[in-house]
């Protein structure tokens, strides 16, 4: 079997949710001739946990803005547009410029949140006959003194790898994980010592298409 490299693309339909929106900067109104400022992207789709960075323009130049979420379960944005995905829902992300030359205007984001494991408790029947570097999410809360998260997958057909990491999902493009496991087959093991308290998500990444997967994730106190 061929090595694997830790550097792999998550797909584009894990990254990104397609959002409909409606219209566009030519159909908005103008109020005493001032223009709208421009967000870019003005819709997004991202996963809870992901983030994505928001840029205000006017007239194609950078323009000074405050940011505001109206739904913070769902995304919250940094003073600088940087805006996080939360929980699963729907925020419009709003930039108002500090200036009075321009009216505010707001970006459409949507977050998909991932199945969440129960410690001890299999899922099984997992299965993907998706192209090579196809991803699948979860996430498992961890409680404050866990001295140890087990994911383990056993099982079925085919060939899938699992990664781990703790506060965002694991990105396979820039090695930002805390765990990996990429044998032959399905059978994977991937250890935390002492994981911090909060999120962690689990992403498995295809290999060769697979069938009849068991995935358990265990928290030790």
């Amino acid at each position: 079997m061929i090595h694997r490299t830790v550097i792999r693309f998550l797909s584009a339909a894990l990254l990104a949710v397609p959002v409909v929106g409606c219209g566009d900067d030519d159909d908005l109104p103008t109020e005493s001739g001032q223009p709208y400022v421009e967000i870019t992207p003005l819709f997004q789709g991202i996963l809870e946990g992901s983030t994505v960075q928001l840029t205000a323009t006017l007239n194609g130049d950078p323009v000074a803005v405050t940011w505001e979420s109206s739904n913070t379960a769902a995304a919250t944005v940094s003073a600088t547009g940087l805006v996080t995905g939360t929980g699963g829902g729907f925020a419009a992300i709003t930039a108002t410029p500090v200036s009075a030359d321009a009216h505010k205007r707001s970006a459409s984001i949507t977050v998909t949140a991932p199945p969440t494991l129960t410690s001890g408790v299999p899922v099984t029947g997992i299965a993907s006959a998706g192209a090579r570097g196809s991803t699948q999410l979860w996430k498992i809360i961890v409680p404050a003194g866990t001295t140890n998260l087990r994911v383990t997958l056993s099982g079925g057909t085919g060939d899938v790898d699992v990664y781990v990491n703790g506060g965002t999902p694991p990105n396979l493009n820039t090695g930002d994980y805390e765990c990996f496991s990429f044998n032959g087959g399905n059978n994977e093991l991937c250890n935390v010592a002492n994981p911090t308290a909060g999120t962690y998500y689990v992403l498995l990444d295809l290999w060769d298409p697979y069938t009849g997967v068991t995935m358990t994730a265990t928290l030790t106190p």
